[in-house]
């Protein structure tokens, strides 16, 4: 079994864990639902992406990162709080509050982790890349460059495509929403290609280390 997973801020937590433990009120769940959705859709991309940045030296690869994290944050906040968010009954709202109960972990350090399963192979061939790099050696950066995608893509279809689906969506909506994951998707892979092959020494031990804590198996 292997996991991606960040630590999530006391107030998501908070929120997760008491939409947990209120599932089967009958007051109306679907704002604290809304809340989550969007505070996960923030702190994930600053847990991937902002939060690395900010330990890169001011370059045009840090400009370009900077974009992507917006670009993302943005779209996927138009998408839930314009199209997908809206009022709707308990029973309904309890499938998205599922969906996060199960995308809540204790990692092995004994934190509470928010992530995602993932592939085995691939959490071995990020961890063994990982390891590379720390080690000095030289490694291949298209493959590394592959894996980010595999991740990427795995966790957008996760936290957009998998998440929207619990909210219960017609047809119109659904078609939105799964237009959004796709253009997310291919986003990502672009700003990949353009950031990860073209990293020095310094910057990939920098990815390195701060993503070696973000998977586990």
């Amino acid at each position: 079994m292997a996991f991606f997973g960040f630590i999530p801020s006391e107030s998501l937590l908070n929120k997760i864990q008491t939409a947990i433990a209120q599932k089967d009120s009958k007051e109306p769940l679907y704002p604290l639902r809304d809340e989550i959705a969007l505070q996960v859709n923030d702190e994930i991309i600053d847990a991937i992406v902002t939060n690395l940045i900010h330990r890169f030296p001011e370059t045009d690869k840090r400009e370009t990162t900077e974009k992507l994290a917006h670009f993302v944050k943005s779209s996927v906040h138009f998408l839930l709080s314009k199209q997908l968010l809206s009022k709707a009954p308990n029973d309904v709202v309890r499938k998205s509050i599922e969906f996060s109960e199960q995308s809540l972990f204790k990692a092995p350090d004994g934190q509470w982790r928010l992530g995602e399963k993932l592939d085995t192979g691939l959490v071995t061939n990020l961890k063994h890349q990982f390891a590379q790099i720390q080690a000095g050696e030289k490694i291949d950066a298209h493959a590394l460059a592959e894996s980010y995608k595999m991740f990427a893509e795995a966790t957008v279809r996760h936290y957009m495509h998998d998440f929207n689906h619990t909210l219960d969506l017609g047809m119109i909506k659904r078609k939105a929403s799964d237009l959004g994951c796709s253009a997310v998707i291919k986003a990502v892979h672009i700003a990949i290609d353009k950031i990860i092959p073209h990293l020095n020494k310094r910057e990939l031990k920098v990815l390195a280390e701060y993503h070696d804590g973000l998977f586990f198996h």
